[in-house]
């Protein structure tokens, strides 16, 4: 079955508390989990950037959950398209508070799909290649297990 995967980042609404965060968090790995998407959520404390991937129906009914989400503004959609394979296998819903300037990075770079490999000596490192960068350890292989936004 192909897989499919899109990224998206939007801005938090005002007064967004972790609470809030972990609330959705865990209703998303429900749903996310019925619809056989895997993916990872970033948060700034202002902005979130979303990438999640499956099979095409799936991704199509959480980026609709997404898309009707009250908790954020002004969504942008960074990419979407086919994926090899999974990125993010064993996360539902993955989640990590990261710094305003690490987020802006990944968000700023240039979003051409989601090829994986690193870009050619002297090219700018593309959005999903500082993505992926961001959830590796220094072994070069996906953190075993995601950090809960305020938990």
């Amino acid at each position: 079955m192909p897989l499919h995967a899109v990224a998206y980042v939007s801005d938090a609404v005002d007064g967004i508390e972790t609470s809030d965060i972990d609330q959705i968090l865990r209703a998303a790995s429900g749903f996310n989990k019925v619809a056989g998407v895997t993916g990872v959520l970033m948060f700034d404390g202002r902005r979130f950037l979303q990438y999640f991937e499956g099979p095409e129906d799936g991704v199509d009914s959480v980026f609709q959950r997404v898309f009707n989400a009250r908790i954020h503004t002004n969504l942008r959609e960074l990419a979407r398209g086919s994926v090899g394979a999974r990125h993010f296998p064993r996360w539902t819903m993955a989640s990590a508070a990261v710094e305003p300037e690490a987020l802006a990075r990944i968000i700023d770079a240039p979003w051409h799909g989601f090829l994986a490999g690193l870009p050619a000596v002297g090219d700018a490192p593309t959005g999903f290649g500082c993505l992926l960068a961001a959830w590796t350890g220094v072994s070069g292989e996906l953190e075993p297990a995601a950090v809960t936004l305020g938990s």
